[in-house]
């Protein structure tokens, strides 16, 4: 009898803790896992579909609005039939690097490649990650990111979309143009038959093999910068006087990087190039004699003086676009290239510039990466605390700044720059408690140029008087590929 009773007590007791796991797991878990999404964000940009103009435009404005302190974006200008040549910018800082893709029609998945590389750039970002030893934050404090994801919509429009999207009365013309076939997937021009890729001012005249009139590809059109797209490409170029420049092609799996280039320059842009194709697997092309001109690096790598790189990221497929089940190789390869031309584009914008002696103070309003030297790769001290800091120096968009420890090279971002009323009240506060001190108190050393690091200290925001160096490699950078 009592063994049944004990039996039943224990049959009770069971359920009722199958009832109270029940009641937590549908009031507590749901709860905790909408508070895990909420934290993360949502991907925005799906690779995987044919990404049409109206797709990439939804997507800049969600990013933009997802990554307010981070993505901008405008309109470069128009395109023949209207449609806006977004750009975004992407970035804090004063070293530009030009990203642009779609200039032919059908090679649409470099668009999806600038697109997701935008994503991914403000994911970076936003979860303070590295890249081998560069932090993702600190890069972008010193490189603005100038996208513009698809030069030629009306093209790709075309060829993605056919007659249908396009006035009954440019039917005829645009048949003409593709040999009388309504498929155009082949398309390679814009909409009124230039290939926009022969169309910037670099021995154009001397273009190779090129259509006689308006056709789905190489008609290199009556004049340079004739067609609308290039020159909205043209003036963006002229007004955002980029460091480094990299066109994004679709197909052969090879990298172009040298144009005519001066000798002066060509071990400078051959070292990039080499780190490029290293990455990505993509091989160089040799330089030839007498190349064919016009296309946007052509003129870039002339104008500029500076290197430029057209990669071509798909194996060859022919006269079509890039089947989208190539996307996940393309993206293997790619996805760290923005962070070497970044880091790139960063040394080559200091090493045109030097070191101007300021005096002044500042209120650092965010944590900081201490460098020892205003270079990239530079031995760090960890992050400072928000503080008042005197400045001795400035180089471009770093400042140097006297700490407890010495002598630091921070990013001019997230500071405050102190009148001459509020640095007199900051003195005169700092003085009133050491003339209070007693005579034989400690003394604080004096900042040196090159401080000895002391012992390793915690991670997160320290005084810099208790920070070590992450690394000690202070030697003048190269394009670093970790």
């Amino acid at each position: 009898m009592f063994s049944l009773i004990r039996s039943a007590d224990r049959r009770t007791r069971l359920h009722a803790v199958i009832l109270v796991l029940c009641f937590l797991a549908t009031t507590l878990l749901p709860t905790s896992f909408a508070a895990s999404a909420a934290e993360s964000p949502i991907n925005i940009v799906e690779p995987k579909q044919t990404y049409t103009y109206e797709i990439m435009t939804r997507d800049i404005k969600a990013l933009a609005k997802q990554y307010p302190e981070l993505i901008r974006y405008r309109s470069a200008g128009k395109s023949e039939y209207n449609r806006d040549l977004w750009v975004m910018e992407v970035g804090r800082g004063e070293a530009t690097v030009l990203l642009n893709g779609s200039h032919h029609a059908r090679e649409w998945i470099s668009t999806i490649l600038l697109m997701e590389m935008t994503e991914n750039i403000a994911l970076s970002d936003k979860n303070d990650s590295k890249w081998g030893n560069y932090r993702i934050r600190d890069l972008l404090d010193h490189v603005t990111f100038q996208i513009v994801p698809m030069v030629n919509p009306d093209g790709v429009t075309l060829q993605q979309k056919g007659l249908d999207a396009f006035p009954k009365k440019d039917h005829a013309a645009l048949l003409k143009m593709n040999g009388g076939s309504r498929n155009f997937k082949r398309w390679k021009a814009n909409a009124k038959g230039v290939d926009l890729n022969r169309q910037y001012p670099a021995n154009w005249e001397q273009i190779n093999n090129p259509a006689p009139g308006p056709h789905y590809m190489n008609y290199k059109g009556k004049k340079p910068l004739e067609a609308k797209e290039a020159q909205a490409m043209f003036k963006l170029a002229n007004d955002t006087k980029p460091t480094v420049a990299v066109s994004y092609h679709s197909s052969g799996e090879i990298l172009y990087w040298n144009y005519k280039t001066p000798a002066a320059n060509v071990k400078r842009d051959l070292e990039l190039a080499t780190d490029f194709s290293a990455m990505t697997g993509y091989k160089l092309v040799k330089p030839v004699a007498k190349p064919s001109g016009g296309g946007f690096n052509d003129w870039f790598i002339q104008h500029f003086a500076q290197p430029g790189l057209t990669p071509e990221l798909s194996p060859s497929v022919g006269e079509t676009s890039v089947p989208l089940a190539n996307w996940d190789s393309i993206w293997k390869k790619n996805k760290n290239a923005v962070w070497l031309v970044g880091t790139t584009a960063v040394k080559l914008s200091m090493d045109k510039k030097r070191a101007t002696e300021t005096a002044g103070w500042i209120e650092l309003k965010k944590e900081a990466t201490a460098y020892q030297w205003p270079m990239l790769n530079s031995a760090t001290f960890g992050l400072l605390a928000p503080d008042y800091y005197e400045v001795t120096r400035t180089k471009g968009d770093w400042i140097e700044i006297k700490t407890e420890a010495g002598l630091r090279w921070i990013s001019d971002r997230n500071n405050r720059k102190l009148s001459a009323d509020e640095i007199a009240a900051l003195l005169k506060e700092r003085e009133e408690p050491e003339a209070a001190e007693e005579p034989g108190g400690s003394v604080e050393p004096s900042p040196t140029t090159s401080p000895e690091p002391s012992a390793s200290s915690e991670s997160g925001a320290t005084p810099a008087s208790s920070a070590s160096p992450e690394t000690k490699e202070n030697a003048e950078p190269s394009a670093i590929t970790p």
